[in-house]
């Protein structure tokens, strides 16, 4: 078995790393993000790929969430 090592979760860290959920904690504002310090076991190979995926050009922001639309038809039981 390889051995694993801990690590520390960043600001860019997203909801899973490494196939490992990362706990998330609710701001001021009641939007969740993951927590940044949460301590990960990761082998050599897995932290290498993680620290290898490259950021993104423009900042990620929210998706506006809007209500669904409605059926176009009703259904009769």
């Amino acid at each position: 078995m390889t051995e694993k090592k801990a690590y520390r979760t960043t600001e860019l860290a997203g909801y899973f790393v490494a196939g490992q959920r990362v706990p998330s904690v609710q701001d001021g504002d009641g939007n969740r993000a993951p927590k940044v310090g949460h301590i990960l076991y990761l082998t050599d190979a897995e932290a290498k790929y993680e620290q290898g995926i490259e950021k993104a050009d423009e900042p990620i922001v929210a998706a506006p969430l809007s209500p669904g639309k409605g059926a176009s038809k009703t259904v009769e039981a």
